[in-house]
C-alpha cells in the first residue's frame, strides 16, 4: 500500500510523524513523509522518502505575523486567535500549491492538525483512505484532563463548551488551504463544518501519552491514544565534546531552551534565564538564544541537541509546553517546567503539572527572574517533584506509540 503521511508545522511537529512513519515502511508498506522544506533532512536522515512541502512555518516564526503571535498571545486567546489567522492565511497559497501535488499518489493519506481539511478533500476526490495523526487533542470533552481549551481538570459540562468553542474556533482558522484545494478540485465548499465532520468520524491516532491524555468516554470512537511517537537517538551523532565535558564537571545541569519559540525575545530569554539559574544556584544549559559555548562554568549554550540523549542526564526541563519536548522530559523521567507561547503550549504546562512532574506553568507574559528562580529552586530541590517524574517515566517508557499507531491506521485503511 502507499501511505503518504503529511507532517505540517515547525520540527517538533515532524519528528513526531517521521517515528510513525518509520513503523508503517517496517510494516512492508510503501511510505512517503510530506513535509515542510526545511525539515528534509530530518525525513531523509531516517531513510524514509521526502516529498517537499513550499512552506517553514520556523520561517513564519520570523515574520512580523509570526512574532506577533508569539509575542502578543500568552494568556489572551482571542488575541491569539486573530494572529493564528492571520499567520495560516499567509501559508495558505503555498501549502495549498504544494498538497495539490499529493493526489493520486497514495492509498492511504495521513494528515496533521493544519492538513486535515486539504487532504480530506484530496483522499474524497481520488476516493482512497484518509486518517489523522495529532500531537495533542482536539476532540471537544467534558474532561478537564484532555480538552485543550478546558481550564477545570474534572469533568465539567462547561469544559465541554469551551473545547467545542474551540475547536470550532480552530476550524475557522486553519481552513485557508483547504478552501484554495477545494476550488482547484472543482469540489464543494464544506467550511469549518467540513473539517469537524472529518475529525469526528475518520480514524484518528494520538500521539501523546494516556498518563497525560486519558482518553475520556465522550470522545468518537475513532480516536486511539497510543502514546509518544519518539525517534531514537542516532548512534552517529556524537555531541558536542565541550557539551559532555561541562555535563561531567558538576552536578546535573537544569536545561532551558524553547524550540521554534526562541525566535521571538532571544536576548530577553538569555538574561532572565541566566540571572534566574544563578540566583537558583543551579547550573544551566541554555539553548535557543546567541549564546554558544560557555559562560563561565556553571552555564553553557548549546545548538540542536537530541532530547532524547540529553535529557535523562539533566536535573530538569525548562521549556515552551510544545507537546514533542514535553513527552521527551516525560520519557526521560526528569521534573519539567513549562513556559507557554501560544496554541496547546498553555495545555501541555496545566498537564504537566496536574500530573505532579513539574510546577505550575509560568507563561512568557509572566516570565521574570524572580518566578524562574522560584520555579527553578522547585524543580531542583524537590525530593517528591523527582520521585514523581522518575515513577512515570518509567510507565511512560513501557507505551509503544508509534508501533501502536502504526498498526491503528494500517488497519483502518484494510
Amino acid at each position: 500500500m502507499r501511505v503518504m503521511v503529511v507532517a505540517g508545522g515547525s520540527r517538533g511537529d515532524v519528528q513526531p510523524l517521521v517515528a510513525l512513519a518509520q513503523h508503517i515502511q517496517s510494516a512492508g508498506h510503501d511510505v512517503t513523509l510530506a513535509a515542510p522544506r526545511d525539515a528534509e533532512h530530518v525525513v531523509s536522515d531516517r531513510g524514509l522518502n521526502y516529498h517537499r512541502l513550499d512552506v517553514s512555518m520556523t520561517e513564519q516564526m520570523t515574520t512580523a505575523a509570526g512574532r506577533a503571535w508569539i509575542a502578543e498571545s500568552a494568556g489572551r486567546p482571542f488575541t491569539e486567535l486573530r494572529h493564528m489567522r492571520r499567520v495560516y492565511e499567509e501559508t495558505a497559497l503555498p501549502l495549498a500549491d504544494s498538497l495539490i501535488g499529493l493526489s493520486g499518489r497514495a492509498d492511504l493519506f495521513v494528515s496533521g492538525i493544519l492538513t486535515v481539511d486539504s487532504l480530506a478533500s484530496i483522499a474524497a476526490y481520488d476516493g482512497v483512505a484518509h486518517a489523522t495523526a495529532l500531537l495533542c487533542p482536539f476532540h471537544p470533552s467534558a474532561d478537564g484532563r484532555c480538552g485543550l481549551t478546558a481550564q477545570n481538570p474534572r469533568t465539567r459540562r462547561s469544559n465541554l463548551t469551551r473545547t467545542k468553542i474551540g475547536r470550532w474556533l480552530l476550524a475557522r482558522s486553519v481552513t485557508q488551504a483547504g478552501r484554495l484545494v477545494r476550488g482547484r478540485l472543482g469540489m464543494a465548499e464544506t467550511g469549518a463544518t467540513g473539517f469537524i465532520r472529518t475529525l469526528d468520524t475518520v480514524a484518528t491516532v494520538l500521539g501523546a501519552s494516556p498518563l497525560l491524555v486519558p482518553a475520556p468516554h465522550d470522545w468518537p470512537s475513532t480516536v486511539t491514544v497510543t502514546g509518544a511517537w519518539t525517534l531514537p537517538a542516532h548512534d552517529h551523532r556524537r555531541p558536542p565534546t565541550q557539551l559532555t565535558d561541562f555535563l561531567e564537571a558538576g552536578p546535573p545541569p537544569v536545561y532551558l531552551g524553547f524550540g521554534s519559540m526562541a525566535v521571538v525575545q532571544p536576548e530577553r530569554i538569555h538574561a532572565v534565564a541566566l540571572a534566574a539559574a544563578r540566583a537558583a544556584r543551579v547550573r544551566l544549559i541554555l539553548a535557543g538564544t546567541e549564546l554558544d559555548g560557555l559562560d563561565g562554568d556553571d552555564v553553557i549554550g548549546v545548538d540542536n541537541v537530541p532530547h532524547e540523549w540529553l535529557f535523562p542526564q539533566v536535573r530538569a526541563v525548562v521549556h515552551h509546553g510544545g507537546a514533542g519536548t514535553t513527552h521527551a522530559a516525560l520519557l526521560a523521567g526528569v521534573p519539567q517546567l513549562a513556559v507557554p507561547h501560544i496554541a496547546d503550549q498553555p495545555y501541555w504546562g496545566r498537564r504537566v503539572h496536574e500530573a505532579g512532574v513539574g510546577p505550575e506553568p509560568l507563561p512568557l507574559n509572566r516570565l521574570t527572574v524572580d518566578r524562574l528562580s522560584q520555579r527553578l529552586r522547585t524543580l531542583a530541590q524537590s525530593a517528591d517533584l523527582v520521585a514523581r517524574a522518575g515513577d512515570v517515566g518509567r510507565q511512560a517508557r513501557g507505551e509503544r506509540g508509534a508501533a501502536h499507531a502504526a498498526n491503528t491506521l494500517l488497519a483502518s485503511a484494510s
